[in-house]
């Protein structure tokens, strides 16, 4: 353990690898490999639709859809960075002052950065599209994209253009920023992602609380609204989870060795393989709470006008087939037949929130005359050869 000790503290070649570190960093580069490839499957997936949809709607992009492509450009990156490790295994050292090693670097410093600033950039935006039905405009947000991504690279550029020629080298069981360089490493990296995720959590809390007051409060006035808030409510605690769970081990290994505590190469190694699975994890965490981004026939998640509620399931258990809501209203509330409309989320309008929606008068036995509104969701289902499933789902209310 002391020899190990010592092997970690160093930032000098390392060759050949202990063990211990073979085995770790077999288990880091099968993680990165697994990010890799499934946030290159989502960008391009991602990519795919909206270049079709352009195409045919000429609309602007939602700024959420484009918030979600920096964010997997990020994991990209990140994942690409532990990937590198498998040159390591390959050669059987961590070799410094190599291509590899800067390129390691370079990777890790500007990958771990973004998947923060873009994790809490999808935060706040969630915030004040939900709370506040608020959204900057277009211009102004793609300078705000730019801005982020500038922030990252400089980041990286300014510790490269103080310390030009050692400032990747092996730092454990990789390649990152040297050690000697702590007031680098905390400042130019670890203060802004430490920001990152306890401001992930704060914001995720407080729209988690307000969703919860608006629905013990009724503030939503149509049934489909409702339940995506309660859907929201119940799955948006699950993007500041993962990202804590996933970053936060090598946040507290680093500033460990910062702190003059030795760390081991079996620490690293477990939190390299968590935060390189924040790739694979964030895909799985958005297909599965956001399934209409990926669907081939939902477009309106796409479209700029959609808010961040219509994204989410109709119930946070609903996995796919059909719900109809059949509300019944008085009379005087009279739309003609077939209109469609969209319900605002502020709790002051009077039309429907959904994706489809008719309206048609009926009379009753007593030739007293209501309205009845059918609302209807479709969630899209790829049936499998040979198998059949299911798919009714309804819900009915009568007044």
């Amino acid at each position: 353990m002391a020899t190990n000790t010592n092997l970690v503290g160093q930032a000098s070649t390392l060759t050949p690898l202990p063990g211990i570190l073979q085995r770790g960093l077999t288990a880091v580069s099968f993680f990165g490999f697994l990010s890799f490839v499934s946030s290159v499957a989502l960008f391009l997936r991602l990519a795919y639709r909206l270049v079709t949809w352009k195409a045919k709607t000429h609309a602007r992009v939602n700024q959420f859809v484009i918030l979600i492509f920096n964010l997997i450009l990020a994991d990209i990156q990140q994942s690409l960075a532990f990937l590198l490790n498998t040159q390591w295994l390959r050669s059987n050292s961590i070799e410094v002052y190599t291509p590899t090693c800067w390129a390691q670097g370079w990777f890790v410093s500007t990958g771990d950065l973004a998947s923060g600033v873009f994790t809490f950039a999808i935060a706040l935006h969630a915030f004040f599209d939900i709370v506040h039905d608020f959204r900057l405009n277009h211009v102004t947000f793609l300078i705000s994209i730019g801005g982020l991504w500038i922030f990252v690279y400089a980041s990286a550029i300014i510790g490269i253009a103080l310390h030009p020629s050692d400032f990747y080298v092996r730092a454990g069981a990789w390649c990152w920023i040297n050690s000697k360089y702590t007031n680098e490493r905390l400042w130019l990296h670890y203060f802004w992602v430490i920001i990152a995720e306890f401001g992930t959590v704060i914001v995720y809390t407080l729209i988690v609380l307000i969703l919860r007051r608006r629905i013990k409060k009724s503030f939503y006035t149509t049934s489909a609204t409702q339940l995506r808030a309660r859907s929201a409510a119940k799955l948006i605690f699950a993007y500041p989870i993962v990202y804590i769970v996933c970053t936060l081990p090598l946040v507290i290994a680093r500033l460990s060795t910062m702190a003059g505590r030795n760390v081991t190469f079996l620490e690293l190694c477990v939190a390299g393989s968590m935060i390189t699975s924040n790739g694979w994890v964030d895909v799985i965490l958005y297909t599965v709470t956001r399934p209409a981004l990926l669907s081939t026939t939902d477009s309106s998640p796409l479209d700029d006008r959609t808010k961040i509620l219509d994204t989410f399931r109709l119930r946070p258990d609903q996995q796919y087939g059909v719900t109809t809501t059949i509300e019944a209203r008085p009379r005087d509330h009279h739309i003609r037949k077939g209109s469609r409309g969209r319900g605002l989320e502020d709790g002051r309008s009077k039309g429907i929130h959904s994706r489809d929606g008719s309206q048609e008068e009926l009379v009753g036995l007593q030739g007293v005359k209501s309205t009845t509104i059918v609302q209807t969701v479709v969630e899209p289902l790829e049936m499998m050869p040979g198998r059949s499933f299911d798919l009714g789902s309804a819900k009915s209310r009568e007044k």
